[in-house]
């Protein structure tokens, strides 16, 4: 499974939704940088950075996989393209369990 995947009932989560407001106008998540991410209860917070601009948008899903497989692969991303991280692949297996 890719992160661009994930799913939320039926609607496709990515690329992520900006949480906050300020500056709309300063492109969407795919234009900027994974700065860092954080986790918060079921959801992560992506920071990322759009022409110098840091904002933060968030992705939530229906599991599998685990909040804990999708911020690995996150943080081991950051410094990518958001648009490039679409095609990220996700473990197959749940956080420390064996693969299947």
């Amino acid at each position: 499974m890719k992160l661009r995947d994930l799913r939320h009932g039926q609607a496709t989560v990515w690329p992520p939704q900006w949480v906050d407001t300020a500056g709309s106008g300063d492109g969407v998540p795919d234009d900027g940088v994974l700065d860092g991410l954080e986790r918060f209860g079921q959801r992560l917070l992506l920071r990322i950075n759009v022409q110098g601009n840091r904002r933060t948008a968030s992705l939530v899903w229906d599991v599998p996989p685990t909040v804990g497989d999708v911020e690995a692969v996150l943080l081991a991303s950051i410094g990518s393209k958001v648009r490039d991280l679409g095609e990220r692949e996700l473990p197959t297996f749940r956080s420390g369990g064996p693969p299947r």
